[in-house]
């Protein structure tokens, strides 16, 4: 099989098993990670390591990379748990493996891993109590536990290979430059797609794309990363998309994360000033190779819509990645992008003001016009009709923003360097463990989008819900404290107004904003 071939069934998933690879093509593909490290060093300190997953995160690849540790530390291996018939059997193997203060790794996806542990509690007590504390304390949001026991649990789920931390994207993009050079004279496409993608500005420019794919928390396996590169560059050797350049072919596959990449295509960016000028074929400067040919005003397109649609697509996703100016078009993904972004990576520095933030955006679910950040009110709504939002809310109650803490998920420090993009934030009372709202990147944003002023009527109703519970909660456990003069705000969330009511001298007293 050529290079080629080979990199083509990278798309259909199947030739990213590194069970049906040969050496030689592992070797090929070949791009270590720090789990491989992370596994070979507790291979040497006799640890027992449950690698898990869904098929395709990459556990027989990593186990295979690391064939020359696992040999010299004499490791019992078990590649593939879907065939085994009777577990029972590997269960007894293991846990000799424990007795004996052998090491081992174990590559298992997650029904077979639940299925070993049953057995494992009833032959080794001891180890299984191990298993669930290892599980317990892979991700944490304080402080980390130590992996003090002798068995470690690996879940590739939580591994996101996307981080920005590393250069993954640029490595893979050269080892296919590499591997599919020697065959590019004979096609013209996959041609100017090699020598395109070659070039600093325009493979920065791919990368800053698909990168973006991370800002999705998505889980993005080893597997849906080769088949995706593997499409970029060799779609235009298929029936279905011939001839396609990789700045279309990245935006038309089925690929798990070209699917995600896809909502980031430059067409959905308004510029018009820059739209008029790529449809008029007046934008000729900073071209990287060439300037287009043909525009979308070029008289053949006159009774074609279709056509001149087709062309100023296809143009402007060029400029995207083959103009000096591109860098423009990245500039205009949504806020809420960069802005959840930012959490994530500013929140040890910036807790304060991200907790403040999202204080106030739970205040404006329920009273649009609230910008208290300094007290979380607890609110009530009552509603007869389920099928519209409430159109009023009550508060008698509040906690203050200093009782609350909020928590980023992390490796624990027995997986240093895991690499690892939280997909989440928490909210709770400082000290305790309850009650937690879970903040993930759909709430994120549409928090983000009520503080913008977006309606609260025109957003999905799950937040407000998993909000106003939490807020049950922070009450029902007593960790709230009534309003100053025992104030009731009335909030009118149609009207964005509130009246207060509140008690002074003995006598109710009212006031409007």
């Amino acid at each position: 099989m050529s290079k080629l071939d080979f990199i083509k069934k990278l798309y259909n998933g199947k030739n990213c098993y590194s069970d049906h690879m040969t050496e030689e093509e592992l070797n090929l593909l070949h791009i270590s990670s720090k789990v491989e490290s992370i596994i070979s060093e507790m291979l040497r300190k006799g640890k027992i390591v449950f690698l898990t997953g869904n098929p395709g995160d990459g556990k027989t690849f990593i186990i295979r990379a690391i064939k020359s540790v696992i040999d010299s530390t004499n490791a019992y291996t078990k590649f593939d748990m879907n065939s085994v018939i009777k577990y029972e059997e590997v269960a007894s193997e293991i846990a000799a493996c424990y007795s004996e203060h052998r090491p081992a790794v174990i590559a298992i996806n997650e029904y077979p891993f639940l299925k070993l542990c049953q057995d494992l509690r009833l032959i080794s007590p001891e180890m299984s109590r191990e298993i669930n504390a290892a599980k317990k304390s892979a991700i944490t949001y304080d402080t980390s536990s130590p992996l003090t026991g002798r068995v470690a649990v690996i879940d590739l789920n939580e591994r996101n290979i996307l981080d920005t931390d590393r250069n993954l994207l640029s490595e893979i993009i050269d080892k296919f430059i590499e591997l599919l050079s020697e065959d590019t004279e004979h096609n013209t496409t996959l041609e100017y797609n090699i020598k395109a993608v070659s070039i600093p500005e325009i493979k920065a420019q791919v990368i800053a794309l698909i990168s973006l794919a991370s800002s999705e928390c998505v889980h993005i396996a080893i597997r849906d990363i080769l088949g995706a590169f593997a499409f970029i560059f060799t779609a235009c050797k298929s029936e279905e998309h011939e001839g396609e350049k990789y700045y279309s072919a990245i935006f038309e596959s089925s690929n798990s994360l070209l699917t995600v990449v896809q909502q980031f295509d430059p067409i959905y960016l308004s510029s018009p000033n820059l739209d008029e000028a790529l449809w008029n074929g007046e934008e000729t400067a900073g071209w990287i190779l060439e300037a287009p040919k043909k525009w979308p005003n070029d008289p053949s397109y006159e009774d074609d819509i279709d056509g001149a649609i087709a062309c100023f697509k296809e143009i402007k996703r060029r400029y995207y990645f083959e103009n000096v100016h591109g860098q423009s078009l990245l500039e205009l993904q949504p806020d809420e992008i960069r802005k959840c972004a930012e959490i994530f990576t500013s929140f040890d520095s910036q807790k304060k003001k991200i907790k403040e933030r999202i204080i106030k955006s739970i205040n404006k679910l329920f009273l649009p016009s609230s910008d208290d950040k300094k007290q979380l009110h607890i609110w009530t709504t009552h509603r007869y009709d389920m099928s519209i939002p409430a159109a009023a809310a009550i508060s008698r109650k509040s906690i203050d923003a200093g009782e609350l803490d909020i928590q980023m998920p992390r490796p624990a420090d027995w997986l240093p360097g895991l690499e690892y993009i939280p997909n989440h934030i928490i909210l709770k009372p400082k000290g305790k463990n309850e009650p937690v709202l879970r903040l993930d990147i759909d709430f994120l944003r549409t928090l983000d989008a009520i503080d913008e002023g977006y309606p609260v009527g025109l957003l999905a109703p799950q937040y407000e819900q998993a909000a106003a519970m939490f807020l049950q909660q922070l009450d029902d456990n007593g960790l709230t404290e009534e309003n100053d003069d025992n104030e009731v705000i009335l909030a009118s969330r149609r009207k964005s107004y509130k009246k207060l009511v509140f008690i002074q001298d003995g006598k109710y007293g009212f006031e409007e904003e």
